[in-house]
């Protein structure tokens, strides 16, 4: 009966734990800078280069227009913001952009 009991409570605090492939979010709000099919580069106010994968499932949208665009709407020059996940800065997947009017 207690190894009954403590096999439960094992599995229970198990399944209860944060699952370990958890991705911390980012924001990029920058200038595209690089385009690639599966990628895009986005420097920030500051000159920071970031690289972000971009695939079918990333939403593109202008400022606030709730129509979705296709990724061919992305062009080099063109102010974003971007909400990205990822284990690092360096490891990026956009799962949103937004063009917006050109930074000051």
């Amino acid at each position: 009966m207690i190894k009954a009991l403590v096999l439960s409570m094992t599995v229970t605090t198990m399944l209860a734990a944060p699952p370990l492939t958890v991705h911390e979010h980012f924001r990029i709000i920058g200038t595209i800078t690089r385009l690639v099919a599966t990628e895009l580069d986005v420097k920030n106010k500051e000159g920071k280069t970031y690289t972000v994968d971009v695939n079918k499932k990333t939403v593109v949208k202008r400022d606030k227009e709730k129509a979705e665009l296709d990724l061919s709407a992305l062009k080099v020059g063109q102010s974003v913001v971007v909400d990205a996940y990822g284990d690092d800065e360096f490891d990026l997947e956009a799962q949103d952009i937004r063009i917006v009017p050109p930074l000051k």
